[in-house]
């Protein structure tokens, strides 16, 4: 299904029913990266799958795809589906959308699940690398920059036993149009620290770090869940060792197993409230 925000037209898909739970895939891949983790959810929840501006079948609209149109696309998803509040995660860009969500529209989060993004902004040597990237991309060789993210993205562990994991992601990164790429590094570089607004969040928090992730490594992941408990929030963390930037795809049973202990957890705070 289709729904409009902003400038852009976006795909979506809803698997199960039940409390509605949103979930927001990383770069450059879709929806299909929080597949096998939904279909273990979905027996008891409603769970929303949109590919984000730029991926899959949505498109990108005009300038940097930074976090906050991300967040305003989450908001315009929620106003089509008729959904009040919702469950939100996030792997990467997807967590770092969790942020702006929250800045945005806390009223309508029920809890959010960090996978894999780190808090702080992109340092120099990142948006360095970011502008490398976009200059690899301009010259027409995207290719060489989904290999390079593939090297980055998936943990040395999937790579080795789960080689059909990251030819599938393959397949979804080189679907991703030049003009795209190009536009998310735009917005990942420009995109806030949100160390201050992780200790502002008031609801139920779930964070997961994935040990061999060297792009949000455990040590900026543990971070996050100590800033959201220094605000005053309720957090649960979780470190998985073997998997990488892309957990939830490398290791979808584990990272089900958590967010649906998490998921229970909160809505039996929400009963008791």
């Amino acid at each position: 299904m289709t729904f409009s925000s902003r400038d852009a037209d976006l795909f979506f898909t809803v698997l199960g029913e039940g409390t509605p739970l949103v979930l927001l895939h990383p770069t450059p891949v879709d929806h299909r990266f929080w597949l096998p983790v939904a279909r273990l959810l979905a027996s008891e929840h409603r769970v929303i799958l949109p590919d984000l501006r730029g991926h899959g079948r949505s498109q990108a609209g005009a300038g940097p795809i930074t976090v906050e149109k991300l967040a305003e696309d989450a908001a315009a998803l929620l106003d089509f589906l008729g959904i009040e509040k919702a469950f939100f995660g996030g792997c990467s860009i997807g967590g770092y959308a969790l942020f702006a969500i929250w800045r945005r529209t806390p009223g309508r989060v029920l809890g959010l699940a960090f996978c894999c993004s780190r808090p702080q902004a992109d340092d120099d040597a990142v948006r360095s690398r970011r502008q490398r990237n976009i200059g690899l991309i301009r010259a027409g060789q995207a290719s060489a920059f989904v290999e390079e993210q593939l090297r980055t993205l998936f943990g040395p562990t999937a790579r080795r036993r789960a080689p059909q994991a990251v030819e599938q992601a393959r397949e979804m990164m080189a679907a991703a149009s030049p003009e795209a790429l190009v536009a998310v590094q735009e917005g990942l570089a420009a995109r806030p620290d949100s160390i201050a607004t992780a200790r502002t969040i008031r609801v139920p928090c779930c964070v997961i770090a994935g040990g061999e992730d060297t792009a949000s490594p455990p040590d900026a992941m543990r971070l996050l869940a100590d800033e959201i408990r220094r605000g005053g929030g309720i957090v649960e963390y979780s470190e998985i060792p073997d998997a990488g930037h892309y957990a939830p795809f490398e290791q979808p049973e584990r990272v089900a197993a958590i967010l649906r202990r998490w998921l229970d957890g909160s809505s039996r705070i929400r009963a008791g409230a």
